[in-house]
């Protein structure tokens, strides 16, 4: 069995789970949902609606990506089915690339799946929507956001297959995920509030800044707010070094998952 043939496995199993259809059937529920919401709410009514969409768009690839990358990496562990895959030509390095490969390949389509749903229904809601002065919506911009979305979730992912190789429980390596994944979205506000203050020793400022670059930051992916306000600038270097970082953050991650596969007892 090559890389390629383990990361096409991989996606087709991740794409038959169960969570998959569920979260995509709750993404077209939730559209309807940020429609009511926003008929029901004062002022710029498309605006409200993207703001709920797009920030359930954000959480929603987050969950996907710690849910496929962690379960099935530890189901692949617990269930022995590791045995039948590492007894084909293949070493665990190699495995653990055929699954990030398989993992990317899924984010990527449920990405694409999503990106349609969102851009669409907002297309239609501002269709709907009898405002003065009409909220004009970038699809462009939606694009650029799921692009950076998928490589957040790359990441993410990334730290799903570690947490699934170094815990011996699915549950405990998908809230250590999700904790990882709230912790980096805090980072940002958390540093400049303990560097402002004067009542913080330094000690802890200099354990603060240790954390802020050390732990991956993942409120850089978040850019809803130029999605929103049109006349927001997007900067392409901001968003070039976004890429790079998800791309050096995450394969040192990957690298730390092989390392753990290869001294791991099965």
């Amino acid at each position: 069995m090559s890389i390629l043939a383990l990361s096409r496995l991989t996606f087709k199993e991740a794409v038959k789970e169960k969570f998959f259809l569920g979260m995509v059937v709750i993404e077209i529920l939730f559209l309807f949902l940020s429609y009511y919401l926003s008929n029901i709410s004062a002022g710029d009514t498309v605006k409200i609606a993207m703001d709920f969409m797009l920030s359930f768009y954000f959480f929603l690839i987050a969950a996907f990506s710690i849910l496929i990358s962690a379960n099935s990496t530890f189901k692949d562990i617990n269930e022995k089915m590791i045995y039948l895959i590492l007894s084909k030509p293949i070493s665990r390095g190699e495995y653990i690339l055929g699954k990030i490969f398989g993992f990317w390949k899924a984010i990527s389509f449920f990405v694409f799946i999503s990106f349609f749903i969102k851009s669409s229904g907002l297309l239609i809601i501002n269709s709907l929507s009898h405002l003065y002065i009409p909220h004009i919506i970038v699809v462009e911009r939606i694009f650029l956001f799921s692009i950076l979305l998928a490589f957040m979730g790359f990441l993410l992912a990334s730290f799903g297959t570690l947490f699934g190789v170094l815990f011996s429980s699915s549950i405990l390596a998908i809230v250590i995920a999700f904790l990882a994944f709230v912790a980096g979205l805090e980072l940002s506000p958390v540093k400049e509030l303990i560097l402002a203050s004067k009542q913080v020793g330094e000690l802890n400022k200099f354990i603060v800044k240790f954390a802020y670059y050390v732990f991956p930051n993942f409120s850089l992916f978040d850019i809803k707010q130029a999605v929103v306000h049109v006349e927001l600038p997007i900067k392409k270097f901001y968003i070039a070094l976004v890429f790079l970082y998800s791309i050096v953050y995450s394969l040192a991650v990957v690298l730390v998952a092989i390392f753990t596969l290869e001294r791991r007892e099965l």
